[in-house]
């Protein structure tokens, strides 16, 4: 049994010229555009600055994605990629930094909007723990923060 048995044979060619009309994502902003790595200082005086290998980070999550026609559809824009990190803001070249929204301490007035430090922990170590990635693995504090000498 054809999940397409009974889709009038117009419906399905209007599909398949819809898929057809949008290129698979292939990126998203050019390389020279996305920064090589991010510094996150909040920690800056216990630790040295996290240095976040952006660019590789970007690249990595847009790769799977190379071949979808179905991804092509439904993620035209460039920054679309970017929106899974840089939530809550439009995809843009450049989105605000995390600690535009999330503030140190959180705001008690907005229990749902995480503080910075929350923020960070959330997006990375989860990202991290989902993906699968051991290194730095989202239990491994040294692995981002190195004492200052």
């Amino acid at each position: 049994c054809s999940i397409h048995e009974g889709v009038p044979a117009r419906t399905k060619a209007l599909a398949a010229a819809l898929l057809d009309a949008h290129r698979p994502v292939t990126g998203t902003y050019p390389a020279d555009d996305i920064p090589e790595t991010v510094e996150i200082k909040s920690l800056s005086k216990q630790y040295e600055a996290a240095r976040m290998p952006h660019r590789k980070i970007v690249q990595a999550l847009v790769k799977p994605l190379a071949d979808s026609r179905l991804a092509g559809a439904f993620h035209r824009d460039p920054g679309t990629v970017c929106q899974g990190c840089h939530h809550n803001s439009p995809a843009a070249k450049k989105p605000p930094t995390c600690a535009s929204c999330h503030g140190r301490p959180f705001d008690g007035r907005n229990l749902t909007r995480p503080g910075l430090q929350a923020a960070y922990h959330l997006q990375c170590m989860e990202c991290h723990r989902v993906m699968g990635l051991e290194k730095p693995a989202a239990t491994d504090c040294t692995g981002c923060h190195k004492d200052k000498s």
